[in-house]
This record gives structure tokens, C-alpha cells and sequence, in this order.
């Protein structure tokens, strides 16, 4: 299924229609969008997917003042969903501000949906390294005061809270979990606001949320579960090789190593052995090189210089490899992984790469998981069917604690 020849329009708007099953859109929906944007005109992309959230975000105010609840939260959250969408394209430096401005509406909007009562939510303090982590608990329906199992929401490379949410949040609350959503460093806020870009040891970030997790009086302190997708398949087991508070990890798909992933196929540019060995320094010739292949592939363009530029800094392609490079678990950090493990793999995910790898690798309770094509969730993330994907992990969760 490919609403556009484009490969980085394609992404987002087949991401729209796999979270249909939780209320991120609807197919006709979509459908509409494809037939209003040119392929590969990331201008009309974003426009056609803002306007259709400015659609929902009226027609939930309309709602919301004749006590229609239900409708406007509904409103509220798929428009969230459609503007976290909207700005993904126009990834890069010197920021867009459409994309400030789109992000902004996107958490104003989504902080109005959780604001109307129809789940229970509520704000949570973070502190983190001079900032905090923008964070929201959310109380599992018809079990709100009732002391159960957490799963605290991680995101990958370019996810917000919001997309995360869709993505497995909504069905862990389904099933009766509490779940805390957060973002990082190198998202949402913290990126687009403060300048703050990811980094390699997320432990650091997700210790502050078991933290505040375990502040929270109806968080089972024995059965907090850290779940993260996309990138995040590389910061659960990362995390859970330094924070031993976790009842268990679930990581969709597992990886470990980023870096190599990025540097390995720099070889087909002609960089011989001893220019692969001195990555990530770069000669002018072969770093000119390398760049014009990237500025020349969409793809490549938009996941490395409009993406990771960005949301990993370094600055310039060699300060990008180097940073990437310490993207790393090393076996003693593997064999530091106590709790239970869930690792995924899709099977035409290129990112699954090294799934089965890791979870080989893995010393204590673990489960690999692979997701097919004859199943229709053989992509990445399993993005066209999460529902399986869910259903699945969640069943896993289940058995485990």
C-alpha cells in the first residue's frame, strides 16, 4: 500500500492511515489528503494535513460548547495527530516556522484533549539537566485509582508524544495498564524549543521518568515496563542495561548498533579500508562526495541531513558520523540486561537489521518476535498493522508480569 511514489510523503500518510484503528484518522480521511497534495511537494503536504486538523479543531470547539465531550476529544486527538504529521517533511535547519507553529497548535490541541475528562490525565514534573521533560500520566479507564502496572511511552528518531501515543499508548490504556507518555531530547519540545538533540545514553533520560513514575501513588513500582519504538528499539535495551527498576522492555524493533548501519554502506562511495577505518574523519573529496550522493537520494536527504543534522547535531557530516558511531551497545552493556525483554523485528524493515542479533545476545528472560509481509505488518514499525503488533506485545506484557 503507497499513497505516494514519494518515499518521505508516503511514510507519514500511510503512518496516518495505520493509526486509523485508534482514532488518528479515518481512510476516506486520508484518501482526501492523497487527492489534494502533489507527490512529492512537501508545501502541499503540510498544508493539506494542517488544514485538515484546523477542521477538526473547530468542529471540536463547536462540540466542546454544546457539551458534545466525547466528539470534541475525539476532534481534538486525531487533529493532534494530523498536525504532528503536517511538519515531519519540512525536517531541517534554520527551522521552518511553520513547523514551530504546527508543532505548537499540535500540543496545545492535545493537551486540550486530555484536559476534557474523557480519559483521566494529568501533567507530570520531570526535571531534566537544567529543563524538564514534557510529560502526561494517564490513568487507565475505569481503573483510575488502582494501584496496576505502568508502561512508560518512549519515542524513536522524529516521534512526538502524541504520535507515540497512537502508536501503542491507547492500547495499553485499552488493556488496563496506566501509561506515562514523555517526550525527550531531539523531540518535541525540547527540540523545536530549546535546541536539545538526542543522545546515545538515554538512560539518563528515562531515569528522571522511572523517577516520576514511582512518585505516582497508583504506579505498581514492581511492574514499570519501559516500551519504545523505531530509534527507541536502540534506548530500550540501552536504558534497561543501566536502570534495574524496569519490570520489562519492549523493543519494536530491537537494535544495536545505529552507527554501523550508517557507516557501512559509505564503502559504495569508494572509500577504501584505511579511509573506513578513519570514519569518522572524511577527506574534502570523499565527504563532497558522499554529501552530493545524500542531497541527490529524497530519502537519504531528508533521514541524515534534514533529520539527523537536526535532531543529532554534529554539525556537519563527519560531526553527524561521529556522534552516530558512539550509537553502540556494548557487550558488557548487553549483558548488564537483567529484566525481561521483547525484541521485534519486521521483515522488510532494513532497521530489524540486527533484531535477532540482539536478542541472541541477551543473557536473561527474552522473546524475539517477528512481524511478516503474509501478515500485512512486515514494515517498519509495523505501522500498517499495529493492531497486530499490539495485540501481541500487549499479550506478552500480560504473560510476563
Amino acid at each position: 500500500m503507497q499513497p505516494f511514489n514519494d518515499p518521505i510523503l508516503n511514510e507519514f500518510a500511510s503512518a496516518l492511515m495505520g493509526l486509523a484503528p485508534y482514532g488518528g484518522a479515518d481512510i476516506g480521511e486520508v484518501d482526501l489528503l492523497i487527492g489534494r497534495v502533489t507527490d512529492g511537494d512537501d508545501d502541499s503536504f503540510f498544508e493539506a494535513c494542517s488544514a485538515a486538523a484546523r477542521v477538526r479543531i473547530e468542529e471540536g470547539d463547536a462540540a466542546a460548547v454544546a457539551g458534545h465531550t466525547e466528539t470534541a476529544y475525539d476532534c481534538y486527538m486525531r487533529a493532534s495527530l494530523w498536525l504532528a504529521m503536517s511538519y515531519h517533511p519540512l525536517y531541517g535547519t534554520p527551522v521552518d516556522p511553520r513547523l514551530t507553529e504546527a508543532f505548537h497548535l499540535q500540543m496545545d490541541t492535545f493537551e486540550k484533549a486530555l484536559r476534557l475528562g474523557v480519559v483521566r490525565a494529568e501533567p507530570v514534573d520531570i526535571p531534566y539537566e537544567g529543563t524538564k521533560l514534557p510529560a502526561w500520566f494517564i490513568r487507565a479507564p475505569g481503573h483510575e485509582e488502582e494501584r496496576r502496572p505502568v508502561v512508560l511511552v518512549g519515542g524513536g528518531w522524529d516521534s512526538t508524544m502524541t504520535e507515540n501515543h497512537f502508536g501503542f499508548g491507547i492500547a495499553a490504556l485499552a488493556r488496563g495498564y496506566h501509561v506515562l507518555l514523555h517526550d525527550g531530547p531531539g523531540q518535541g519540545k525540547l527540540l523545536i524549543d530549546e535546541g536539545l538533540t538526542l543522545r546515545h545514553d538515554w538512560d539518563a533520560v528515562v531515569t528522571p521518568v522511572v523517577d516520576a513514575a514511582l512518585r505516582i501513588d497508583v504506579v505498581d513500582p514492581d511492574r514499570i515496563v519501559y516500551w519504545a519504538w523505531s530509534l527507541g528499539g536502540y534506548f530500550a535495551p540501552q536504558v534497561a542495561a543501566h536502570e534495574h527498576r524496569l519490570a520489562a522492555i519492549v523493543a519494536d524493533p530491537g537494535q544495536m548498533d545505529i552507527g554501523v548501519k550508517i557507516t557501512a554502506p559509505l564503502a559504495r562511495f569508494g572509500l577504501d579500508a584505511d579511509a573506513m577505518a578513519r570514519l569518522p574523519e572524511l577527506s574534502d573529496e570523499d565527504e563532497r562526495t558522499i554529501m552530493a550522493y545524500f542531497s541527490g537520494n529524497r530519502g537519504l536527504h531528508w533521514k541524515i541531513i534534514q533529520r539527523g543534522f537536526w535532531t543529532n547535531g554534529g554539525g556537519d557530516l563527519s560531526g553527524f558520523l561521529a556522534e552516530m558511531m558512539k550509537w553502540k551497545l556494548e557487550p558488557s552493556e548487553i549483558a548488564m540486561i537483567t529484566c525481561p525483554v521483547l525484541v521485534t523485528a519486521a521483515e522488510s524493515d532494513q532497521v530489524s537489521s540486527d533484531s535477532k542479533a540482539l536478542y541472541d545476545a541477551l543473557p536473561g528472560p527474552k522473546t524475539f518476535m517477528l512481524f511478516t509481509d503474509a501478515e500485512g505488518a512486515g514494515m517498519h514499525c509495523e505501522v500498517l498493522n499495529r493492531s497486530l503488533a499490539n495485540r501481541r506485545t500487549l499479550d506478552w506484557l500480560d504473560d510476563t508480569l
